[in-house]
């Protein structure tokens, strides 16, 4: 066997044993839940912003997700901070888990154009925020639209990528996973945009570990 060939066959062996371990990693980055998901506007919200978000979802949880217009609600007046000039999100949220109900076992995405805040935290604002091991969810898009910004000009396509790595965020805190420390982990807690962008939007190990864990305690 010449040199020549035996460096060929080594090339092709690491170039399917890189393969292989590119398609490793990308494998199982999602979880299997038991609960449908719905989707509730909050507020004044169109529906592409809405419907942009379904495909990922049931993609990131493997169950049935559902656009639920007719439910919409809207933002409670006692939410508004004035000092502040922004909304409490826990307030929202205390309001959909009052008036938003679904059949079975469900989860609720509510997804708004406010700005979110919470009182007494070091953050200026937050991306979303919900009830760990609830029902409900909330994110808004104000602050991940590009448009929302000085100078900053429409992009759709950035905007539905931040709104659906916050929405499985968020919902997975519903299933009770808590935030992580790998910066590109779904369940990682962005501080501003360039940390939410470099997150991708799945699960990485750990975070599949542990909802795996909260899984079969809650079987026993």
């Amino acid at each position: 066997m010449s040199i020549f060939y035996r460096i060929f066959l080594v090339i092709i062996v690491f170039i399917i044993i890189s393969c292989g371990s590119e398609d490793s990693k990308n494998k199982g980055w999602n979880i299997d839940v038991d609960s449908d998901i719905y989707i509730v506007p909050i507020g004044d919200v169109e529906e592409k912003y809405l419907s942009h978000l379904v495909p990922k979802l049931e993609e990131r949880f493997t169950t049935k997700v559902y656009l639920a217009l007719d439910k919409r609600m809207p933002i409670p007046d006692y939410a508004y901070d004035e000092d502040a000039n922004q909304y409490v999100a826990m307030y929202i949220l205390t309001e959909m888990s009052k008036k938003l109900s679904f059949p079975g076992d469900y989860k609720i995405l509510g997804v708004c154009n406010v700005d979110l805040f919470l009182p007494e935290s070091n953050y200026p604002f937050i991306f979303g925020q919900a009830i760990r091991g609830g029902k409900v969810a909330l994110i808004s898009m104000i602050r991940m639209n590009p448009n929302s910004y000085v100078g900053g000009k429409p992009n759709d396509e950035l905007l539905f990528k931040r709104m659906q790595k916050e929405a499985i965020h968020e919902l997975g805190h519903t299933f009770g996973i808590d935030n992580t420390y790998d910066p590109e982990c779904v369940m990682f807690l962005p501080k501003d945009l360039k940390e939410l962008d470099k997150k991708t939007d799945s699960f990485t190990l750990p975070a599949q570990q542990e909802f795996i864990e909260l899984t079969k305690k809650k079987k026993k």
